[in-house]
């Protein structure tokens, strides 16, 4: 059992790890939030992480930053525009799906 000293420092840990900008955001439902090389944060839907796209950004970022781990962040090797022309080809190929053209094979 768990003493009340003990539950009072762990709740202080607790609120100082939250985030307490005024201005952040918390991750929608059904997103993981990533950072680009250049620190932008994105919300990634979870539908994404199946793609050969993002399986191999998720490669390359291991490779070049390691494994997010221990409350570190998700850092893509991707610049914010980057991200934001491959997150646009994920929302108009999900539009053109029913034409089987919406496949993304390059991301440079």
């Amino acid at each position: 059992m768990v003493n009340s000293l003990k539950l009072t420092e762990i709740s202080k840990k607790w609120n100082s790890s939250k985030v307490s900008s005024p201005g952040a955001v918390a991750c929608p439902r059904g997103h993981f939030a990533a950072y680009t090389r250049d620190g932008q944060r994105f919300f990634i839907p979870i539908d994404y992480l199946g793609s050969d796209t993002f399986r191999e950004l998720f490669n390359m970022a291991e490779e070049e930053f390691g494994a997010p781990s221990g409350g570190r962040h998700i850092v893509l090797p991707c610049s914010a525009d980057r991200l934001e022309q491959i997150l646009h080809s994920f929302r108009s190929g999900a539009k053109k799906k029913s034409t089987g053209s919406g496949r993304i094979t390059k991301i440079w």
